[in-house]
């Protein structure tokens, strides 16, 4: 009899060891990264971007004419603040200069909220949903959906719808790439738009590199009314209104 005590009680102790271990394993199978790494906010952070854009505009004799410009510019986290929702969050400095001799000249002041889920960006009044969390690649959200899609931007005394369209995917997460003299481990690319028909075109994407934030960002938003005649040229050619926009980072901490 106590022999047989003696192997059911060794049965039972093997049977909590094999489930001891299979509970771990499991934990550790739902050890979730979250990727807040990617969209870091402290006191005292900043990134400092070249920014290069062509507008189109109209000229006197009603023909379409390119405007490129190259800026600096450098997003500083200055302080703490609570937003008009009661939540903790920080304030950013946005400064300016046309050439890095140049002092920075504060232009803006933006904010960004860091929640479990999300990552909000608010430049201008409008409050981008730009990450959600836990990201990962494939996930599709709706970035805008703080913004009335219908917001008219003046460009170049123009008017022009530039949110229309959008739509968010993360298309890679933890990819290494080459940006500018910079070679980054672990790049999240972000689609915020990528939609087209005869007159519109609405492009816009995000890279975002763990434990520095943005590292660069292009943009398409452009129009025309030219369509026969513009048939089989390119958007750069044909376009009327709108902007193509690149921001490059050089300098972070």
């Amino acid at each position: 009899m106590l022999k047989h005590s003696q192997l059911f009680l060794f049965a039972v102790s093997i049977i909590l060891i094999f489930q001891c271990c299979k509970s771990k394993s499991t934990f550790e199978d739902f050890n979730v990264e979250f990727g807040y790494e990617y969209f870091p906010v402290e006191i005292g952070k900043y990134q400092t971007y070249i920014v290069d854009s062509i507008v189109y505009d109209i000229d006197e004799m009603g023909e379409t004419i390119t405007i490129g410009s190259r800026t600096f510019v450098k997003y500083v986290i200055a302080d703490t603040i609570t937003d008009n929702l009661d939540r903790p969050g920080f304030k950013v400095e946005r400064y300016e200069r046309k050439s890095d001799s140049l002092d920075w000249d504060i232009k803006d002041i933006w904010a960004v909220v860091l929640t479990d889920d999300g990552a909000e960006w608010i430049e201008e009044n409008m409050r981008f949903l730009k990450m959600v969390f836990p990201l990962r690649e494939g996930l599709e959200w709706d970035g805008n959906r703080y913004i009335d899609i219908t917001t008219i931007i003046p460009i170049a005394g123009e008017s022009v719808e530039v949110f229309k369209s959008w739509s968010y995917e993360a298309l890679t997460i933890d990819e290494s790439e080459q940006i500018g003299d910079f070679t980054f481990e672990n790049v999240a690319t972000i689609s915020q738009a990528n939609s087209e028909n005869l007159i519109e075109l609405r492009q816009s994407e995000e890279k975002y590199a763990k434990g520095i934030g943005l590292v660069y960002r292009t943009m398409k938003i452009l129009d025309t009314q030219c369509i026969i005649d513009c048939a089989g040229w390119t958007w750069e050619d044909k376009a009327e209104k709108g902007f193509i926009l690149t921001q490059q980072i050089i300098d972070y901490n």
